[in-house]
């Protein structure tokens, strides 16, 4: 099922890149950000972590990030310890439970589009260490963001449209989260 405006989702429960146990449920009382990302070694996904932690301060003290890699705990450590200590929460869907449920677009020529198009913004990711070596997980996956109100009812949704990296604008999070 696609995720719509006005939803509740079911719990979402899946492990930290500690291994830690995590529940979506524990956002409740916050605003909330949950994208689904595609592989831990994303150079986009990555890119998107790297601007959101920089800017995190800018989105007030009752927003969250919930960020969902289709990668196994270990590479998402691997590639999350590189950011440091990041404010929010990624966790590990190696399943692809998650993404299935809520429909999260796999597209080759979106990601065919995105490196046609985007191809400029893989140097500051590669500078950056950010460099998919271990490709654990579906590297198609077009990523979904999605906004949480504190009661946990989805007040917007983005199914990328133009390519695998098409999120909404830093703006529209800072927006939603200060509104």
């Amino acid at each position: 099922m696609k995720i719509n405006k006005g939803d509740k989702l079911d719990e979402i429960t899946l492990p930290d890149k500690d291994g830690n146990t995590f529940s979506l449920s524990q956002t409740l009382g916050k605003k909330v950000l949950l994208t689904f990302y595609r592989i831990a070694g994303c150079s986009f996904c990555n890119l998107r972590l790297n601007e959101i932690n920089n800017r995190f301060g800018e989105l007030g003290k009752n927003f969250t990030h919930v960020g969902i890699f289709h990668s196994p705990v270990d590479n998402l450590k691997f590639y999350m310890d590189k950011h440091n200590d990041l404010p929010f929460t990624v966790l590990a869907d190696e399943q692809f439970k998650y993404f299935q449920k809520y429909e999260i677009e796999r597209s080759y020529s979106k990601m065919f589009a995105t490196f046609l198009f985007k191809a400029h913004r893989v140097f500051p990711a590669l500078i950056r260490g950010y460099i998919p070596t271990r490709i654990k997980g579906y590297f198609d996956i077009a990523v979904t963001d999605v906004l949480i109100n504190e009661e946990g009812i989805v007040q917007e949704v983005y199914y990328a449209k133009k390519d695998i990296a098409d999120h909404f604008p830093f703006n529209k999070i800072k927006e939603f989260s200060l509104g």
